[in-house]
């Protein structure tokens, strides 16, 4: 049987061809993703998918039936939530720190207490009488800065390297990029998020981003780490989250975790 004339064609030209000289042929991408490229990047494509609003710049590959795939990552990452998350870790450690330290303190306190009621002295009964003063200084100190918020809430987009406390993440389960490439693939991101902001829609794209790009396991709710009081995160990051103002993004914040960018959103009490 014949093949049609432009196939037979295809097919002549193909055997004449030289196998050095054949075209590669890039493999088709998933169904739903199409090629974009970045109006901020010149020269720099992007992948986007056209239901879900998903966008990546490394190219989609389709899912491969394995122990650890994505989707069995996703699923360990559901039934862990939060509480498997570096920063989550790290907030636990530092609530047990601080209590810790609060009860040597009470502890001391009361040793020394004990001790003035002992002697009876009023060189002892001064010196508690200027503690008073101190705590009565510090209180009002406190009260006169009592615009600084107690609590915070951000969003926040991590890019783990391969230096961090945990290589690994739902997106990658075994990260070995260096922190150079991570800070440098975060900055892309970040100046997609400059863009968006002019055309405020900054706080839409930084929770798109998030489900996409970040190896945080709070990607699911697009960054969302809640709202937390001072003491709970890492030093570094609670620097950067009280520093920022409702509404404002922060740049690159490195932490052991890895390399963060931040946006303040509203409390609940802060809503209007």
């Amino acid at each position: 049987q014949l093949l049609p004339e432009h196939q037979q064609i295809t097919t002549s030209t193909a055997q004449q061809l030289p196998p050095t000289q054949t075209p590669a042929v890039p493999d088709p991408l998933p169904v739903g993703w199409v090629t974009r490229f970045s109006k901020s990047q010149p020269g720099f494509k992007y992948y986007f998918h056209q239901d879900t609003g998903e966008c990546t710049w490394d190219r989609p590959l389709p899912v491969k039936d394995e122990n650890q795939d994505v989707d069995n990552l996703d699923v360990n990452a559901n039934a862990t939530a939060l509480a498997n998350d570096e920063v989550v870790q790290d907030m636990l450690k530092e609530v047990v720190k601080a209590t810790n330290d609060e009860d040597r303190k009470r502890k001391d306190l009361s040793t020394g207490v004990s001790s003035s009621n002992m002697n009876g002295s009023n060189s002892n009964n001064n010196k508690r009488l200027r503690a008073d003063g101190k705590r009565t200084s510090s209180s009002s100190s406190s009260n006169n800065g009592s615009k600084l918020p107690k609590s915070v809430r951000v969003l926040h987009i991590l890019k783990k390297h391969v230096k961090s406390r945990r290589p690994s993440s739902w997106r990658v389960p075994k990260i070995t990029i260096t922190k150079d490439k991570a800070i440098e693939d975060l900055s892309v991101l970040i100046e997609m998020l400059k863009e968006a902001e002019q055309s405020g829609e900054l706080r839409e794209t930084f929770e798109a981003l998030a489900k996409t790009e970040s190896d945080c396991s709070s990607y699911k709710k697009g960054g969302d780490l809640k709202e937390f009081t001072r003491g709970k995160m890492q030093p570094e990051f609670e620097k950067a989250a009280f520093a920022l103002k409702i509404g404002e993004m922060s740049g690159i914040v490195e932490t052991k975790s890895g390399v963060h960018v931040l946006l303040r959103i509203p409390t609940g009490r802060e809503r209007s």
